[in-house]
């Protein structure tokens, strides 16, 4: 809240350019989510409310075009899978997400921490379609251009985000070395190492800018190494236990999805698809490499905050999580597939069949997510309505000349709803720092919240 009150102040004060320099010494180097959220702070808080469908809208076209171009390895493209693939992938993010209304809902979290992932996928989209074909030099060079570009842009949006990215490259080149035939690591060797130089480039100019250090003076009690290196890894090995505790027929799905499309199709299958080394190792480092992007990105919450990342942030967890869980999966099946060549066809159809019947019954889950969802909006319509009236009261609190003022209190609505605790909302302290920063958005003196929660409660 106090986040999304400040980014217009800023913009009003110093111009969108000013902005930005501003943002970058006195509080964060996120250069990517500054100029995003200072866009939208010139446009006007009327954007806020249409940044969550714009967002995921983005991503699902992003994502669709990643899939779309990861199939066209494929002899036949299917649309009707890569859509499949694409809406799991968000939904699956989605539905693990320690906090997903703080990710999603709250802009300043969703810009910060929802939108690399739009670039990420455009990334892998380009450089699928680019490796499965053949392009003239000038061409090749430019996608290749392109791709360091996305990956610097997307670096710029969070420097969790930054931190994972670039441990992933690192991890693609050394698995693509490993594992990757001599063909398709000439041809995709430019784009990663295009992919890497951005990514570090983008997380030398987060990391060397000087409102971290502003930042970090709120968290003054430094881990030694040492201690960040065990409690990165218990905490990161703690999330991952929870998620499948917590989410187990997510977990489930994930797992489930790639490998029976897989067995639904083996009927067809002639010889294997993939290498047999390809896919072993796969099945053999990928757990590995999920565990590893999870604790880059918890070392850094670690060293800068003192404690393990924020819930919100938490989302670029789970992204990899699924997305390592998926690739798994896939490899779980062509490994299978291969074994089932030989067998029968009679045994191959009823392999066929039970997949099938086993992917209609997955369905249940999104069907029971997306109605426990619209639950949630009569409820969700009063909170905002109480959110409306307290701006309206605070816009004519400054019309009137009104230099202090008391609002009715809304408190916690995320956990009334049922989703997860909440800080955003006024206290009753006018010096609490929602309190100051809300009220220097509205030029008031000082605001502050009742003592009891809104009446029309």
């Amino acid at each position: 809240m106090a986040d999304d009150f400040s980014a217009p102040r800023i913009v009003s004060r110093h111009g969108l350019l000013g902005a930005q320099i501003s943002s970058y010494r006195g509080w964060t180097g996120r250069y990517s989510f500054t100029f995003v959220a200072d866009v939208l702070a010139l446009i006007g808080p009327a954007t806020t409310p249409f940044v969550p469908s714009v967002i995921l809208t983005l991503w699902f076209a992003a994502t669709v075009w990643c899939v779309a171009g990861l199939h066209s390895f494929a002899a036949r493209l299917s649309w009707s899978r890569v859509i499949l693939f694409a809406a799991f992938l968000i939904l699956a993010t989605l539905e693990t997400a320690p906090n997903v209304v703080q990710s999603l809902y709250w802009q300043t979290a969703a810009l910060t921490h929802v939108t690399p992932f739009i670039p990420v996928s455009l990334y892998v989209g380009l450089i699928s379609r680019v490796v499965s074909k053949t392009h003239n030099a000038f061409w090749y060079r430019l996608n290749v251009l392109i791709a360091g570009t996305v990956t610097f842009i997307a670096g710029g949006f969070s420097d969790a985000y930054a931190v994972m990215q670039s441990c992933a490259f690192v991890v693609c080149l050394i698995t693509m070395e490993t594992l990757g035939v001599a063909d398709f690591k000439r041809r995709i060797r430019p784009f990663l190492i295009a992919g890497l130089v951005g990514s570090v480039f983008a997380l030398m100019i987060v990391a060397a800018a000087p409102g971290n250090n502003i930042r970090q003076s709120y968290f003054p009690n430094r881990l030694g190494i040492w201690t960040i290196l065990g409690r990165t890894l218990w905490y990161s090995a703690g999330f991952i236990a929870k998620l499948m505790l917590t989410h187990p027929f997510v977990c489930l799905a994930s797992l489930l999805l790639p490998f029976l499309i897989v067995m639904r199709d083996v009927t067809q299958v002639r010889a294997a698809a993939w290498d047999r080394r390809l896919y072993i190792g796969l099945l053999l480092i990928t757990p590995a490499i999920v565990l590893l992007l999870i604790m880059s990105c918890t070392a850094l919450g670690l060293y800068a905050m003192s404690v393990m990342l924020p819930e919100r942030a938490r989302i670029l967890l789970s992204f990899v999580f699924v997305c390592g869980t998926l690739l798994w999966s896939r490899a779980a099946g062509e490994y299978w597939a291969s074994k089932l060549v030989k067998s029968s066809p009679k045994f191959r159809q009823n392999i066929s069949f039970v997949a099938t019947l086993s992917l209609l019954l997955l369905t249940v889950f999104p069907l029971n997510s997306f109605f426990s969802i619209l639950s949630l909006r009569d409820e969700a319509r009063v909170y905002a309505a109480d959110w409306d009236r307290q701006d309206s009261l605070l816009k004519t609190a400054k019309q009137n000349g009104v230099i202090d003022i008391e609002v009715p209190q809304i408190g916690d609505f995320q956990s009334r709803i049922g989703k997860g605790s909440s800080d955003l909302h006024l206290r009753t302290d006018p010096t609490f720092w929602i309190n100051r920063v809300t009220a220097n958005y509205y030029e008031l003196g000082s605001v502050r919240a009742s003592e009891s929660v809104s009446a029309s409660r």
